[in-house]
C-alpha cells in the first residue's frame, strides 16, 4: 500500500506542475490580451486631456499631457458654437440615442419575452413549424433586407424620420426570443400548471411567475439590447440622413470627425463622453444580472 501511495506522489506532482503551468500561460495571455484591448482605450482617454498645442507640437508618444491636464477639449465638444449652428451637439446626440433606442428595445424584450413564453409553456398547433420559422429568420444576415427595407419604408413615407428604427422593436428579435425560450425551457411546468389552477391567466403568469423567474436571461437581454442600440449605425445612416439635429451618437461621432478634422483631441474627447454613459449602464446592470445569475432559478 505504501509502495503505491508513493508511486501515486510523483504523478500528482506532475499534473499539479502541468496545471501550474497551464494556469501561468493563462494569466500572460490574458493579460496581453487585456493590455491589447485597453491601451487603444487609455490613449484616446489621454489624447482627450492632451492640449492642442502640445498634440502637434511633438511626435513623441507621451504616456501622460507633458504640459499638464487640459479641458479644452470637453469645452469645445460641449459647447462649441459650430457645432450650434448644425443644430446637434454631444450631448443632444446622447439624448437622441436614448429616446431612440430604449423604447424599441424595451419593446423588444417584452413582446420577445410572450413569444418565447408561449413557444415554451404553451401547447397550440403549429408550434414546432413557427418556432423553426423564427430561427430561420435569424439565419437571414440584416444587409440581405437592407434594399427591400429602404423601398418599403420610402412607399409608406417613413424615410427621414425615426420611425423605421424604432418600428422593428415592436415585434420582437428572434435571437432574443430563442435565448428566452431555452431559459424558460429549465423551468418546471409544473408551476404554470399551478397557477392555471390558482386561476391566473396566461398574461398574469407570465408577468406574475416567468418574469421574476428569467430576471437574470431578461437583464442580459436587456444589456445587449441596449448596447446594440448605442452603437447602431446603418439603420440611421440610411433613414435619417440629412436629418442632423435627430442624429444619434454614432452618426454624430462621424460628422464631429468631418467637422474637427485633425484635432484628434476634440474627437477624442467626444469619445469619451460617449463612453461614460453606456459604461455606468454597463457597471450598474452587471450587478443585477450577477446577482440574478445566483438567485433566480428554480431548486429541484
Amino acid at each position: 500500500m505504501s509502495k503505491g501511495k508513493n508511486s501515486s506522489c510523483p504523478n500528482q506532482s506532475k499534473k499539479n506542475k502541468k496545471l501550474d503551468l497551464f494556469k501561468g500561460v493563462s494569466y500572460i495571455y490574458l493579460i496581453i490580451f487585456s493590455l491589447a484591448i485597453l491601451i487603444p482605450f487609455y490613449v484616446v482617454f489621454k489624447n482627450s486631456f492632451t492640449s492642442q498645442h502640445e498634440l502637434l507640437g511633438t511626435m513623441k508618444f507621451h504616456w501622460w499631457p507633458q504640459e499638464g491636464l487640459s479641458l479644452e477639449h470637453y469645452k469645445t465638444a460641449l459647447f462649441s458654437d459650430e457645432l450650434s449652428t448644425y443644430g446637434i451637439s454631444i450631448l443632444r446626440s446622447v439624448f437622441n440615442t436614448l429616446w431612440q433606442g430604449l423604447p424599441p428595445a424595451m419593446s423588444t424584450l417584452f413582446i420577445s419575452g410572450v413569444i418565447a413564453f408561449c413557444y415554451s409553456k404553451l401547447s397550440f398547433p403549429g408550434k414546432d413549424k413557427f418556432f423553426a420559422f423564427t430561427l430561420a429568420k435569424a439565419m437571414i444576415p440584416g444587409v440581405v433586407l437592407m434594399v427591400p427595407s429602404y423601398l418599403y419604408f420610402n412607399w409608406l413615407g417613413w424615410n427621414g424620420t425615426v420611425l423605421p428604427i424604432m418600428y422593428g422593436g415592436l415585434f420582437g428579435n428572434s435571437m432574443t426570443i430563442f435565448f428566452l425560450k431555452q431559459f424558460m425551457d429549465g423551468i418546471p411546468t409544473d408551476l404554470v400548471e399551478a397557477a392555471k389552477i390558482d386561476g391566473m391567466g396566461y398574461m398574469r403568469i407570465y408577468v406574475s411567475v416567468m418574469l421574476p423567474l428569467c430576471k437574470s436571461a431578461f437583464i442580459a437581454q436587456f444589456i445587449f439590447s441596449v448596447i446594440g442600440a448605442w452603437n447602431s449605425y446603418m439603420g440611421q445612416l440610411m433613414y435619417l440622413n440629412g436629418k442632423i439635429n435627430m442624429y444619434p451618437l454614432a452618426l454624430a461621432l462621424m460628422l464631429f470627425q468631418t467637422l474637427f478634422q485633425g484635432n484628434t483631441g476634440i474627437i477624442a474627447a467626444c469619445v469619451v463622453i460617449s463612453l461614460i454613459p453606456i459604461l455606468v449602464f454597463y457597471v450598474y446592470f452587471q450587478k443585477f444580472f450577477t446577482e440574478g445569475m445566483a438567485m433566480s432559478g428554480v431548486k429541484g
